[in-house]
């Protein structure tokens, strides 16, 4: 869409910022990954995405209840 260059230029200043298992290893032991979705390899790597350690779906879910409900109380008024 026109943005092709900017996009190579962002991921080659960005290059080396992606969560890794290894980034996640100078934080605190019990750390946790959250992300808002949607995801971009470059941001997060699978194996801390899909890792014990990641809340991304559960955050999903309670959001997806969060949107239902005041969904539903938009038309109560």
């Amino acid at each position: 869409m026109g943005q092709e260059e900017e996009k190579k230029k962002r991921l080659k200043d960005f290059h080396g910022y992606q969560i890794t298992m290894q980034t996640g290893s100078v934080a605190a032991p019990d750390w946790t990954f959250l992300h808002c979705l949607p995801r971009k390899a470059e941001e997060v790597d699978d194996e801390v995405f899909y890792s014990s350690r990641s809340l991304v779906f559960s955050e999903a879910e309670n959001r997806k209840w969060t949107i239902m409900v005041h969904s539903c109380f938009a038309y109560v008024a």
